[in-house]
């Protein structure tokens, strides 16, 4: 899938669920408020009917206008014109409020017109006990003369449970964005493996393309039977075969390397080394090598104690790959910096320093990553399949190494291995 493609489908994607979100929202809204506004006229309602039920009783006149007055959306006041009997107050709310489906606590209060304070006060249980005994605090009314109050303590300002099909299309929609997010992630996850395993691909072949191609020309030069007459160029061929021969093995080397790293499939041959030994003949190989640029080592070796436990053969892996990718990923003239040191707690220090091209802050996480080659102007210019730095990375891990690196863009790099050392 292109990636234009691939943003699109994320900003199609991106504006549908924000629309739907939106959408959500506006009637979440909706039927919250519709949800209030009928409890609100269902309370009206119920209490304007107790009102008269008492005014019935009481046989006293009844006034026409509302005598239910809302306080908050919790508390209600309820004027009569008469005196108020707890038990039948308390008789008449829970009959009406059961009759208008009203299934909430209720806290009921009466107010007495001639000592003007509280004289009852009780609680109507229907879900859950009074979480306290204080007495509420009623409201004076100076317009009203006889009158009781009524308040829902554990009624919600917004209740789910009034909606049960919005909370339902909520969680859907919330398991909507997650599987779309998820998607994405995938999608973009799928994409970049496959464009490292085009790079990968393209630069595998374009090695393995250079040494397939001098040795096609020069069996084409030697099949010529007149060769034989001249030995030193024949001999020089030959040299060639063989250099570019083992230029192939040498990848496929670090390609099978990798794949056993990842399979668990190696062993660690653990002995007691020399670190200086090593990265000496390591030092002296490079310098015997023919290269396109100008290489200088320079070697610190103050180590008092050089000797460390490690496999040979990936301990020397590690110094030649860090060296080779300073060499990669210098100027015409390359100077490299070994030095070693014993640190407290016996620990060795190993430092490779270079004054190639430095590494962005924002990348250098991202160097040990498998494939991954640093780029210039969208483009790479050191050869190479981007496997080495991981290989020294999964190398340091299985040694139970501590590897660091510090650089600047056009100053260089710093490598550097700390590794623990036995008595």
């Amino acid at each position: 899938m292109r990636i234009n493609h691939i943003r699109y489908l994320t900003v199609f994607g991106f504006l549908t669920i924000m629309g739907i979100f939106v959408i959500q929202i506006f009637w979440i809204k909706e039927a919250f408020t519709i949800s209030e506004s009928q409890f609100e006229h269902n309370v009206t309602v119920a209490l304007r009917q107790v009102a008269e039920k008492i005014a019935v009783k009481n046989k006293t006149n009844f006034l026409h206008k509302n005598p239910v007055i809302k306080v908050n959306s919790r508390l209600y006041a309820v004027q009569v014109n008469s005196e108020i009997d707890a038990n039948l107050l308390e008789y008449f709310i829970k009959s009406t409020f059961n009759y208008f489906g009203i299934k909430q606590d209720v806290d009921y209060s009466i107010y007495s017109c001639q000592t003007n304070e509280l004289v009852y006060c009780n609680y109507i249980q229907v879900q859950k006990p009074r979480n306290t005994n204080k007495s509420p605090d009623l409201p004076i009314f100076k317009d009203l003369d006889h009158y009781f109050t009524v308040s829902f303590p554990n009624y919600p300002i917004v209740s789910l449970n009034n909606i049960p099909m919005w909370t339902i299309t909520s969680v859907l929609l919330l398991v909507v964005i997650i599987f779309f997010v998820y998607a994405l992630f995938i999608i973009f996850t799928q994409n970049s493996i496959s464009k490292v395993q085009r790079d990968f691909i393209n630069n595998m072949t374009h090695e393995f393309k250079t040494p397939i191609a001098t040795i096609s020309v020069i069996q084409q030069v030697i099949s010529d039977p007149d060769i034989i007459h001249y030995p030193k160029r024949l001999a020089t061929y030959s040299q060639i075969i063989g250099d570019e021969i083992n230029r192939l093995n040498d990848q496929v080397e670090k390609v099978l390397h990798i794949s056993k790293l990842e399979k668990k499939q190696f062993e660690l041959k653990m002995e007691a080394l020399d670190s200086h030994e090593v990265i000496s003949q390591s030092v002296f190989n490079f310098e015997n090598i023919t290269n396109e640029k100008e290489i200088t080592f320079e070697k610190n070796l103050h180590a008092d104690d050089p000797i460390i436990q490690a496999d040979r053969v990936h301990f020397t892996n590690v110094i030649n790959n860090i060296v080779e990718n300073a060499i990669k990923y210098s100027g015409d003239h390359v100077h490299i910096t070994i030095s070693t040191q014993n640190v407290r707690k016996n620990k060795l220090l190993i430092t490779i320093a270079d004054t190639g091209d430095g590494i962005d802050k924002k990348l250098i996480h991202k160097i040990f990553e498998k494939f991954y080659r640093i780029t210039k102007d969208n483009t790479h210019n050191a050869k190479g399949f981007g496997l080495g730095l991981y290989y020294v990375k999964q190398i340091a891990l299985a040694h139970h190494w501590d590897l660091a690196v510090t650089s600047e863009p056009g100053k260089g790099s710093i490598f550097t291995l700390t590794i623990q050392q036995n008595n």
